[in-house]
């Protein structure tokens, strides 16, 4: 989900195993946490100022993310309004917010900037209460190993790599991993190249897309073939658009034919031009895919089809 950018300091350090019924693995140059699938978010055990709670992991979020309430909870008093969150559906104010520890994995940050806000749509969206959003922060050290089948997140620290035959560079756009990959929106249409946010938190289509190739011809093209209807929930409600069948996309080596794709100018980071949609859990559920902020360059793990 595209929600929030901000600045922190990083103090590491090796602190939290298993909290809240998630199991541990081995701990030693790389440390291993399980975490919990749910409507195709990744809920995970951390600790805020002391405090053990859930959150969720999320690349398409550039900061720390607090909901404005579990934030006053925590006895944070949000400064004054810095502006909207231009995620999906309607603007949201966000205040600025400062913790004094947060221990994630082998992670242990210090004096952490971030932001509150209202995220009462997407606890009502996923069912569950989203308290917390991870982001860019807690990805930033570490290559971090996102492996769905085995439900766990594999911690390497900076300067360690991990396998990888297809590594794609992105650059960071807002503190998100940002991405070119090749579009064909139907058969005779011409190959274009789009910019995505490899986001963790676009739960239910491989890619949803928006912005200035909506004003194309090819896109107007696709939502032409596109049902309209409700594609799901941002920070600011309900994000509205048309689902439609793409030709295909390539994403470094992976070649996809005939997938199915969201389009919105619903979400304000995309009507903004800042990026011109997202990759979605969709594409890489049944693999891995491997954040490494420190060489800017992600990896999708797939297995053949």
């Amino acid at each position: 989900m595209i929600a929030v950018v901000g600045r922190v300091r990083f103090v590491l350090g090796f602190g939290l195993c298993s909290v809240l019924g998630f199991a541990c693995a081995a701990w030693g140059q790389r440390g291993v946490i399980s975490f919990r699938l749910e409507d195709n978010l990744i809920r995970v055990p951390v600790t805020l100022n002391g405090r053990r709670v859930e959150a969720v992991l999320d690349s398409g979020t550039g900061s720390l993310g607090l909901d404005l309430a579990f934030a006053r909870s925590l006895g944070l008093k949000p400064a004054k309004t810095t502006g909207m969150v231009p995620g999906g559906g309607a603007p949201v104010p966000m205040y600025r917010v400062v913790l004094n520890e947060i221990q994630f994995g082998p992670e242990r940050l210090t004096q952490v900037r971030g932001i509150a806000l209202d995220l009462g749509h997407l606890s009502s969206s996923a069912k569950f209460p989203v308290q917390v959003l991870l982001g860019q922060p807690l990805f930033a050290d570490w290559t971090l190993r996102v492996d769905y089948p085995a439900r766990i997140i594999t911690f390497l620290p900076r300067g360690q790599t991990a396998a990888c035959s297809d590594p794609i560079p992105f650059v960071p756009v807002g503190g998100v991993p940002v991405i070119a990959v090749k579009l064909q929106a139907t058969p005779s249409s011409e190959v274009r190249t789009l910019h995505l946010v490899v986001d963790l938190g676009t739960r239910h289509y491989a890619a949803m897309l928006g912005g200035p190739f909506l004003e194309t011809t090819d896109g107007e093209a696709l939502q032409e073939m596109g049902a309209t209807k409700q594609l799901g929930t941002g920070t600011g409600g309900g994000i509205e658009g048309s689902e439609a069948t793409l030709a295909r996309l390539q994403v470094g080596k992976l070649r996809v034919d005939g997938l199915k794709v969201a389009l919105t100018s619903h979400v304000g980071a995309f009507k903004a031009g800042l990026v011109d949609g997202t990759l979605g859990v969709p594409l890489w559920a049944g693999g891995v895919v491997t954040f490494d902020y420190t060489r800017q360059q992600v990896c999708f793990d797939l297995p053949a089809k």
